[in-house]
């Protein structure tokens, strides 16, 4: 009887507390934000387009390749003891380095989009250099963000633009 007692008292308190959980948990994950920007006017003098926001240029990831590192036993390894850390190769990020949180892809010679993790600034600097690093364009501007996904809730990813760039 004591068993049946303990049963019916925890079927209670589940059914009371069930009502408590919350429906809407928003999932632990991140999301990136997009910001196309096309290019009129004569593009053949452009190499890059940048986004600039909150003090921080986009920057355009170029391919490397992976340092070569042969890994080999040593025969003074011993269980539990650390084997001294080899130097850092060159390239590896220095303690402080700061990133850009942008980040820029030509998808054809008028079209750049770049992508903003987890980041929708009001105002940015859009800008188009030659190969030399010149401006050949600036363009300041407000971008208004629409979410194309998730949640008002949660927040979710969202896109700005077309934004235009004229060039001379």
């Amino acid at each position: 009887m004591k068993r049946l007692h303990g049963i019916a008292l925890v079927l209670i308190l589940a059914s009371g507390t069930a009502g408590c959980a919350t429906p809407g948990v928003c999932p632990a994950i991140g999301w990136s934000n997009s910001v196309t920007v096309i290019l009129d006017g004569r593009v053949d003098a452009v190499a890059e387009v940048q986004l600039c926001a909150d003090g921080k240029c986009s920057i355009r990831p170029q391919p490397t390749t992976a340092p070569k590192v042969t890994v080999t036993p040593s025969a003074e390894a011993v269980p539990g003891r650390a084997i001294p850390v080899a130097p850092a190769t060159r390239g590896t990020p220095v303690g402080g380095t700061e990133y850009s949180p942008y980040f820029g892809r030509k998808v054809d010679d008028r079209t750049w989009q770049f992508s903003a993790p987890m980041r929708a600034p009001k105002r940015a600097t859009v800008r188009a250099l030659d190969a030399g690093g010149e401006v050949l364009a600036q363009r300041d501007v407000e971008l208004t963000w629409t979410r194309v996904g998730g949640s008002e809730q949660c927040g979710g990813p969202a896109t700005a633009g077309p934004v235009s760039l004229s060039l001379p």
